[in-house]
This record gives structure tokens, sequence and C-alpha cells, in this order.
């Protein structure tokens, strides 16, 4: 039987187990109508067998780097409903920032703050467009996309501080976005995590406050520390196992290929504002929601990094994806798992936000 999105994405919010890892509580989403099957989901199978360019599936060198800015690969869809969108640039001394504003209307709403993937050297505004306007949908929130610097141009610390220089901007400026300040929150993709943790630490000594953190398959920790931890056996290879293998190690070995765009000094990959997973004291951090897919090679790290919010007292919604692979919330309108991980998202900063 062939089922609709919107079936697939209900199936997904009505379905959810419970399991722990240590003192971990992870909600599992599993396989819409295949609960309790093995290996990848069928549509993400079906894409890297079938769809996916076999160039980009394989460990990243330098000479891919411009191949792979130029690529036009979306691969989503808007599954909002008439959400207004326009682009503004914040005016510095020295560069632009341009900024993706989605759902401002002459209401006040709160805001969120998203930064997107792509190893902090892809420009993902496209891809991240319908994804900010579900997640304004679904959060009735002002969402602003920002399109920061990029290595290795602009190596550490240039595009994390273009990311704090935004957030200083629409709380220095509420007025023209139509936002409440004081309902802040980040929402970041893979490297955006990262940024958007980068940003809560430079922000503690700041007027406003982060209210609400959210991450898709967040990049916690460049340094060896978990790399060196991490272990082919965390994940069940029973089925699909060539295909698994091969998204694990691309993603292990492209991490050295990051490293070397965006830090100047691989010394700097043991600073919390680089690997937050080494971040001492969280304790200050906000309410999160973490969401992680099965076969993520970094998926044990956001692992570690939910356990330690918890041990910090930090109250912490983890959610694990059964079938899936890295970034799949990219896949908005494919994989239905990416609209249900929005809507948790989204409804985790709304419970946050009424207490």
């Amino acid at each position: 039987m062939n089922h609709t999105h919107e079936e697939l994405t209900a199936r997904l919010q009505e379905n959810a187990t419970y399991s722990k890892k240590g003192r971990l509580s992870v909600i599992n989403k599993e396989i819409p109508f295949q609960e309790g099957s093995r290996g990848l989901d069928p549509r993400v199978k079906n894409f890297l067998t079938n769809e996916a360019d076999p160039n980009v599936r394989r460990p990243l060198e330098i000479d891919d780097l411009e191949i792979t800015r130029k690529r036009v690969e979306v691969n989503n869809k808007d599954l909002s409903s008439g959400i207004r969108s326009e682009t503004i640039k914040i005016i510095l001394e020295d560069h632009e920032i341009p900024l993706g504003i989605y759902n401002q209307t002459t209401e006040k709403k709160p805001v969120l703050i998203y930064l997107h993937g792509g190893g902090f050297f892809e420009r993902d505004m496209d891809v991240m467009e319908n994804i900010c306007k579900f997640l304004a949908q679904e959060a009735n929130a002002v969402v602003v996309g920002i399109e920061y610097r990029l290595a290795p141009e602009n190596p550490y610390q240039d595009g994390l501080n273009d990311c704090l220089e935004a957030v200083r901007y629409i709380y220095e400026n509420p007025e023209k976005f139509h936002v409440d300040v004081d309902q802040m929150g980040l929402v970041g993709d893979s490297v955006g995590g990262n940024l958007a943790l980068g940003v809560h630490q430079l922000s503690l000594g700041e007027k406003w406050e982060i209210r609400y953190m959210g991450m898709f398959c967040p990049l916690v920790d460049l340094s060896e520390v978990s790399r060196n931890t991490w272990n082919v056996k965390h994940y069940d290879m029973s089925k699909d196992a060539e295909l698994i293998r091969q998204e694990l190690v691309t993603m292990k070995d492209s991490l050295m290929f990051i490293q070397s765009l965006y830090l100047t000094n691989l010394e700097d990959v043991f600073l919390p504002l680089v690997s937050p997973l080494l971040r001492k004291d969280k304790t200050t951090l906000p309410p999160t929601t973490i969401v992680t897919a099965e076969f993520d090679f970094l998926r044990i790290q956001g692992e570690e990094f939910s356990t330690q919010q918890l041990e910090a007292g930090v109250p912490v919604l983890h959610f694990k994806y059964k079938g899936m692979d890295h970034a799949f919330v990219r896949k908005l309108g494919y994989y239905p798992q990416s609209a249900d991980a929005i809507k948790e998202v989204s409804s985790h900063f709304l419970q946050v936000l009424r207490k």
C-alpha cells in the first residue's frame, strides 16, 4: 500500500517509542508503517541508490569545494501555506550579512533564528528556505535565516561572529521584524547546531536571553575526542550494511576536511566554541531539542551532548529517527521524518515559551 506524505507524517506523530541510553531517555521515531524493521528507510535507500551523486558520497577533498558550492540540489518542497518571505541585509563596516525573513506580519511573534548546515563552507540558503517557512508556520513565529560568511575564505570565527551580530541586530531592532525578543530561540542543522551553541556561549555576557535551542543532527565535536571513541559497532548493520557503512565512513573522514577548511590553527578544535561537547559548564544552556538520525556518524556525539546537558540539569528532549541518515531534515516533503522533526522542535519551543 502506498501511503501519502500526510499519512506517513501522522503515523510518526502517533507511534513514538521510548528507550534508555544510560541516563538519557530517547524518543524513537520508527519507520512509518514499517515499525520494528531494520536498515534504511526505503526513501533514504532509494535516494542513496538511485538519485544521490556518487561523487559526493565519498570523503571530500579541496578540489571538491567549488563543485560542491555550485551544485544545485535543493531536494525539498514548500509544505507551508502562504508563509511570506523576504530578504534584507545587515550592513556592517567591511561586509554585509544577508538575512531571510519568514512569516513576518504586523502581529508581534516569537522569533527563531535558523543557522544552516553545509560544513561551514556551503551556501545552503536555498535549501534552508522551505525548512524555515515550515518551521515558522508550525511554531507560529518569525524565523530569521542567516547567510553567514563561509570558510575557507572566512575561517573560524568569522561565520560565528556573523551569527552573533545578526542576533544583536534583531534584539536591537525588534520593530523591524515585529518580534518579541524576550521569546527568542536558536535552531541549527548540522554545523548550524555547532554555530547555535557558539552563539549561545557568546551571548552569556549580552543583554538578551536565548530561551530555547533546537538542533538537527548537530556537529558538537570537531576534535579527536569523540572520533576516537566512535565505533561502527554502535550501529545496527544487519541490513543495508554496505550503504550504511559508506555513509558513516564518508562523514567520519569528511570531518577532517571540514577541520582544514574551518580552522587556521588545528589546535582550536579543543575550544568550546569549535567543539561544544568540550564546554565544561553546560548549566547555562536553555531547554533543548536534539534530533539525531540512526545512521549518522554524528549520532554518538549528539547522544553524549544530550547526556551532558541532563547531568547539568538542563531539560532535553532527545529524538532518534530510525532508518535516517545525516541531515535528513533537508529532504522536507520527500522524507516524512523531516516534517515530523520540525513539528517536534516547534512544539517544544512553544512549550518552553508557555512556562
